[in-house]
């Protein structure tokens, strides 16, 4: 074609030129000149197409002058005149059209160095089969997608089968170890791992409620056995509702993903540490806790022998001071259940649990250190509270290094009480724990670094009991803040999620 089209306009001009100038006819022949600029739209430029409707332009003006020579009837003159006009408004309408073309073909050009050269996987998609599903399902009376997944539970699995790939670029093929695109095509559905179906229907609802954007997290296996964690988008053009065209875009965040759990694990680890640490600090507390009910089995198995060994042993009084040793033997186990617990290394278990009774059993493992500081504990605890959601260790690592730090600030007050408030009630739909002091307060500079790594106010402080304390709140979907006025006190607010029952 490139080669036929200059060829066929010149023969045409030609032939344009000679009927024109050697024939009779009384008909503005000249007017066919537009087929020669619109033959060679494709094959020249705009600003070569302009000098040939010129040339056209030329070729009539001399064309006229040699059958007519200087005689201008009016006939002539005006079947001249129409095919100039024909001619040259051809000519200016094919120019724009060529600009238009240019434009459009550097549009394309560039979108496909983008398709080719992007960073993340494209694949251009037919998903025509499944919006006809959806519509077959919608005239069957299925009202959303919950009801024809229960209508038939294979249809996400046939969906995936039904899609068709159009085209990919390079990062799809490299990503996904693909040797071509046909063969990345026809690979593609069993890419998609069984456990992956729910995110299958969460695609298929998107659609089928005609939504023209979804986002999912997912796994995919590659064609050499690889499994990547990928970012997957999925968007609808607006003007082509029949998903006959579809883009979606792949990410691969394995990586991110890896280095995200790997910071998770070092921030639990971290947190282990902490926590062993201030059990080491509290070593006075807990031996007075375990002391408490063993004294108390000693005072109560010495009163039972007492009993017993009478003249005439008193059973009932004996049989009274051994459920006391049970009780105190199962306080003294709770005890060393709960120190056990804050002490053990282990997966966090989100868990619904009550806040009110964490604070009283942390209130009685703290109370040693609370006697020590001087500090008089005042709890202020609403009752009938929702549980929290979350997990009880973490929270509690979280309460007692509050309260160690708050008894640590009022060591230096002398002139009022040191008193603790600890109060806990529901706002704004969650859970609020506060810790307030009498202590010394700090200055807003100080309060903008409080939460920072590696920040302390302690002489010898390491600077991360606050900073755990915000990663484990932000872990749990709450946050921490803190105000203080200088002087008197500091106040720190912990916020953190109701558990709900989930909807039957």
């Amino acid at each position: 074609m490139p080669l036929f089209s200059p060829i066929a306009a010149a023969a045409l001009a030609i032939v344009i030129f000679a009927v024109d100038t050697l024939t009779p006819f009384d008909i503005a022949i000249a007017v066919l000149y537009v087929a020669v600029v619109l033959l060679l739209l494709n094959c020249v430029d705009r600003r070569s197409l302009l000098l040939i409707g010129a040339g056209c332009m030329g070729l009539t003006l001399l064309s006229f002058l040699i059958s007519h020579g200087t005689s201008f009837q009016p006939g002539p003159v005006a079947r001249c005149l129409v095919s100039l006009a024909a001619i040259g408004i051809s000519t200016l309408l094919a120019a724009k059209v060529k600009s238009a073309m240019s434009v459009l073909g550097e549009s394309e050009r560039r979108y496909r160095h983008i398709f080719r050269a992007a960073g993340v996987a494209i694949l251009e998609m037919d998903f025509a089969a499944v919006g006809a599903a959806i519509a077959a399902g919608k005239a069957a009376g299925d009202k959303d997608i919950a009801a024809a997944r229960a209508a038939d539970p294979g249809l996400a699995r046939r969906m995936l089968g039904a899609m068709r790939l159009i085209n990919a670029n390079d990062t799809s093929l490299k990503m996904f170890s693909a040797a071509s695109v046909p063969k990345l095509g026809a690979a593609l559905p069993g890419l998609v791992p069984r456990e992956m179906e729910e995110g299958l229907w969460s695609m298929l609802a998107t659609l089928w409620e005609h939504g023209v954007a979804h986002e999912a997290e997912s796994v995919m296996d590659t064609l050499d056995g690889r499994r990547l964690t990928v970012l997957v988008t999925i968007a609808v053009p607006a003007d082509r509702p029949d998903l006959g065209q579809v883009l979606v875009t792949i990410m691969d965040i394995t990586a991110r993903r890896e280095t995200e759990d790997a910071l998770h694990h070092a921030q639990a680890e971290l947190a282990h540490v902490t926590r062993v640490a201030t059990l080491g600090e509290m070593t006075a507390s807990i031996a007075h806790e375990i002391n408490q009910p063993l004294a108390a089995i000693v005072t109560n198995g010495e009163a039972g022998l007492r009993w017993l060994d009478r003249p005439v042993p008193e059973l009932q009084e004996g049989r009274a001071s051994l459920r006391s040793m049970v009780d105190d033997a199962r306080r003294a186990a709770t005890v060393v259940q709960r120190l056990r617990s804050l002490a053990a290394k282990s997966v966090p278990q989100h868990a619904p649990f009550a806040l009110d009774e964490l604070i009283g059993e942390t209130a009685a493992l703290m109370r040693r250190e609370l006697d020590r500081h001087q500090v008089r504990l005042i709890l202020g605890l609403e009752t009938g509270l929702p549980p929290a959601l979350g997990d009880r260790v973490q929270i509690q690592q979280v309460l007692i290094n509050l309260m160690v730090n708050a008894c640590q600030a009022m060591d230096q007050v002398e002139d009022r009480a040191r008193d603790l408030v600890i109060g806990c009630s529901v706002v704004d739909g969650a859970l609020e724990m506060m810790v307030a002091d009498s202590g010394p307060g700090f200055d807003p500079e100080t309060a903008s670094r409080l939460f920072n790594a590696f920040f302390t106010t302690k002489a010898n402080g390491m600077g991360m009991g606050l900073s755990i304390c915000r990663s484990i709140l932000e872990a749990h979907g709450g946050r921490i803040r803190a105000s203080a006025t200088p002087g008197a006190g500091a106040t720190f607010t912990v916020s953190l999620p109701l558990h709900k029952e989930p909807s039957r």
